[in-house]
């Protein structure tokens, strides 16, 4: 008995470290329930109606600030045995008492190791532990249990100056868990490319290509891709010059497909199994600039936080909001045009009305316009007395000399006028022989005699 709960279970309470772990199958809700065990440590639970759950807290997982840190997420954590079946255990973690993790705090499951992941690089600016809740699900009898993970960040002595950032293109993130693989990594810098950084040498940075807005490969059996940062305090050594030189001009690609560039180093980082996308290399110096990607938006948040008030922006009211007057604009878009066209007309009419006496005096320009109208009127009246001809008796006349079926009917009929003097002087203007009848008309033969006869012919 424990106060106002009831704790019927075959498990005893036992410690682990400094804690408890306790199963709870029925509770009534209670606010706090105390227990010392051997007067040793005591155990605060605060219960809100639980069955059937579990409440393991272990004991904290201690990391370094600009340094990657990976806590692994496995069934033995919740006392669960592994039975074979890759999706038996599904893991959500968050910020205890908050629905989501850090900015700075990643997870990731592996279908592969069966294992859930929490990786990522605290901020320069974090001060505080960092409480994680892990609540864990067996999908084949549907039990959950919480996890509560304590993390306490220390300062790092010696920061990294210097940093060189890298993308292999045939891992994934989950394969950088793996910390033989991340000495492989590490050797072929401190035995071929940066002697100097041997020592403090550590990861400052770790996403997946993926998460960073990489694209996923075609083939799914070939890795997304991971994005690193190795660091140092040490000097960049010449050697890591001398690289991105070669590889500066390949800069202006985002990203290279693989095997596109193949540099004089290549063969020290095939043989240890990474594929590198050289157009991703780069040397980052400097101590603020190797931190610089640490900064978030907490921190941002709280250096404002710290500014005095006097300091802080404050919002103005609506009547603290300055009008403007927009007769001045509206006066010089309409005024300034009218001036100017005003000033125009006057410099045009000074220049025809009282130049004019000065121009040469041309007897044949002032007759033109001062006999303009009638000239105009003659025009438009030889117009009208053109156009009251008929057309249609024109055309009756032009027919009439085609209607003939007989070189006789036509020979009597050739005296008549064949056509029109209009329509004669529209079709041959230049005729010399155009008479006043209004066409050139043949004179008639004179009448066939009948030979007489001759013998002789």
């Amino acid at each position: 008995m424990c106060g106002y709960c009831n704790i019927s279970s075959e498990r005893n309470i036992t410690v682990t470290g400094m804690y408890y772990e306790a199963d709870i199958l029925t509770c009534i809700p209670i606010t706090i329930c105390n227990r010392v065990c051997r007067g040793t440590a005591m155990l605060l639970v605060s219960v809100q109606g639980w069955t059937g759950n579990y409440l393991n807290v272990t004991n904290a997982h201690n990391i370094t600030k600009t340094e990657v840190f990976v806590i692994h997420l496995k069934p033995t954590l919740f006392n669960w045995t592994y039975e074979g079946s890759p999706d038996q255990f599904v893991y959500q973690s968050s910020l205890l008492h908050y629905p989501d993790l850090p900015s700075w705090v990643n997870y990731y499951y592996s279908n592969n190791h069966h294992t859930g992941y929490l990786y990522g690089v605290p901020p320069d600016s974090l001060y505080s532990d960092v409480h994680i809740e892990v609540v864990a699900l067996n999908r084949k009898n549907y039990e959950t249990r919480h996890h509560v993970i304590t993390i306490h960040v220390n300062e790092k002595l010696n920061p990294a100056k210097n940093e060189v950032h890298l993308k292999i293109d045939n891992l994934n993130v989950e394969d950088m868990f793996d910390h033989e693989r991340i000495e492989r990594l590490k050797n072929v810098f401190r035995r071929n490319l940066w002697k100097e950084s041997s020592k403090d040498m550590h990861l400052t940075f770790l996403a997946s290509a993926v998460q960073l807005g990489a694209r996923l490969p075609p083939n799914p059996d070939e890795g997304e891709g991971v994005v690193l940062r190795i660091g140092s305090k040490a000097h960049l050594s010449s050697e890591l010059i001398k690289l991105q030189k070669e590889v500066k001009p390949l800069w202006k690609h985002t990203s290279c497909p693989r095997d596109f560039k193949r540099t004089t180093v290549e063969r020290f980082f095939r043989d240890a199994g990474f594929a590198l996308d050289w157009c991703a290399f780069r040397l980052i110096e400097d101590s603020s600039a190797a931190l610089g990607h640490h900064s978030s938006s907490t921190e941002k948040l709280e250096k404002l936080s710290n500014l005095k008030a006097k300091d802080r922006w404050q919002s103005i009211s609506i009547d603290e909001i300055p009008e403007r007057n927009y007769s001045s604009e509206f006066a010089i878009t309409i005024l300034l045009p009218i001036f100017l066209f005003t000033i125009l007309t006057l410099m045009l009419s000074f220049i025809l009305c009282f130049q004019h006496e000065a121009i040469e005096y041309d007897e044949m320009s002032e007759d033109f316009f001062d006999n303009i109208f009638h000239i105009c009127t003659d025009y438009l009246s030889s117009r009208e007395s053109t156009d009251r001809i008929p057309q249609q008796e024109i055309l009756n006349r032009y027919a009439t000399i085609h209607s003939t079926n007989s070189l006789k009917g036509m020979s009597t009929k050739r005296d008549i006028s064949c056509l029109s003097p209009e329509l004669v002087a529209r079709n041959h203007p230049d005729s010399p022989t155009l008479t006043t009848r209004g066409i050139h008309c043949r004179p008639s033969p004179p009448p066939y005699v009948r030979p007489k006869f001759k013998p002789d012919l």
